[in-house]
């Protein structure tokens, strides 16, 4: 499986190397910039739900990766996987 944000599902392709967050002591984080800036979660208290919600317009308006109910769907199944949700 692909690398990817263990709280977004962001992969860390070729495409999206520069968001990979970096620790305190400079070490690539398991996390992106988008979601974990200083060693610590940007929404630190944001609830899984809440935050599918506010990933489904981003994915569905300028991404175009599905209809709302499809993005919220494939969201609803892999956050839980990811590190940070489990």
């Amino acid at each position: 499986m692909e690398k990817c944000c263990q709280s977004c599902g962001l992969p860390f392709n070729e495409q999206h190397q520069q968001f990979i967050a970096k620790e305190s002591d400079g070490s690539d984080s398991i996390y992106c910039n988008l979601c974990y800036q200083d060693g610590k979660f940007t929404n630190p208290d944001i609830a899984l739900d809440d935050f599918i919600e506010s990933l489904v317009p981003h994915l569905t308006g300028e991404l175009r990766l599905g209809s709302e109910a499809e993005v919220r769907n494939q969201l609803g199944e892999l956050l839980p996987t990811l590190e940070r949700w489990k």
